[in-house]
């Protein structure tokens, strides 16, 4: 299975890059699930769970274009590049930041006013190939875009802002344009788990942060693998498979239960783990128990 990390979007294996990877969640990013959680459910879908409702005759595509522009202002030094190389195949030669912001505002405004976001495949499908490439450098996607091959969640992503994309058919990956992608937290993942998370993430390091993420998306890897009875390893599930799980989305799942799993395996395993790490990783999992209580998750 190639899972790619947080938004970053590439079609390799690693997992997140500091550049995608967030603590507390500013204003300007909920801001920007609000409205695209708003633009989804006209059209019936689903944005973000943790989204705040939005008066249904406030959304246009002028406040798209606002939304979109003051969410690239606050993240294009950190998360673009322009330096058209090997290093960045998203890169388009000679185009500049305004030009990146531009052409994909008036992607997102063709988008609504034509109702794309009802449609996505159809509507990517005719988009042309300077539309394409621009879509490719916003999300950082390794190769071209290849419209025809797409699900409707691949499709629909590819017209949403980085951090308003949405795992749509809820098997924990959220799939944009080719990248299969991990994140936590996500679309689905419920406000009061979001909050819990936050207060217990804010203070650590870009780092310390992706650490934890990956051992929360490490259970939905492990939730495929499959054993025979005697442990030996007979091969994973990969999304789309008949048989693919994803924990998170079952009615029963607790995130207090998997926070106490992480906990116990901890002690068990503490002779084994260098003391320090013992004590880092005892102190978050507790203190993420600890606030999924007290946000009542």
């Amino acid at each position: 299975m190639k899972v790619s990390s947080f938004p970053s979007g590439s079609t390799a294996t690693n997992f997140p890059s500091s550049r995608s990877v967030q603590g507390t969640t500013s204003s300007t990013v909920s801001h920007t699930q609000d409205v695209f959680a708003a633009v989804l459910e006209q059209v019936g879908r689903k944005g973000y769970t943790s989204a705040q409702s939005v008066d249904d005759s406030s959304i246009s595509s002028d406040s798209i274009a606002g939304t979109w522009d003051d969410w690239f202002q606050e993240f294009c030094s950190t998360r673009y590049s322009f330096i058209a190389g090997s290093d960045s195949p998203s890169v388009r030669e000679g185009k500049t930041a305004t030009d990146l912001r531009d052409d994909y505002k008036k992607i997102l405004c063709n988008a609504y006013n034509n109702g794309a976001y009802a449609d996505p495949q159809s509507y990517v499908r005719k988009l042309s190939s300077e539309d394409l490439s621009a879509i490719q450098q916003v999300h950082h996607l390794a190769n071209p875009i290849q419209p025809s091959s797409l699900s409707a969640e691949a499709s629909l992503n590819l017209l949403l802002p980085p951090d308003a994309q949405v795992d749509e058919n809820l098997d924990g990956l959220t799939d944009v344009g080719a990248a299969t992608t991990f994140r936590f937290p996500d679309s689905n993942t419920p406000s009061e788990v979001r909050k819990a998370w936050e207060a217990t993430t804010q203070e650590l390091s870009d780092e310390d942060r992706m650490l934890y993420q990956m051992q929360i998306g490490s259970q939905l890897l492990l939730a495929n693998m499959h054993f025979d009875e005697n442990g030996e390893y007979l091969g994973s599930s990969e999304p789309g498979d008949a048989d693919w799980v994803n924990p998170q989305a079952s009615p029963d799942f607790s995130y207090r239960q998997q926070a106490t799993k992480w906990l116990d395996y901890l002690d068990h395993f503490s002779s084994q783990i260098a003391p320090e790490q013992y004590q880092r990783d005892h102190a978050f999992w507790s203190n993420f128990r600890n606030n999924l209580s007290l946000f009542d998750a």
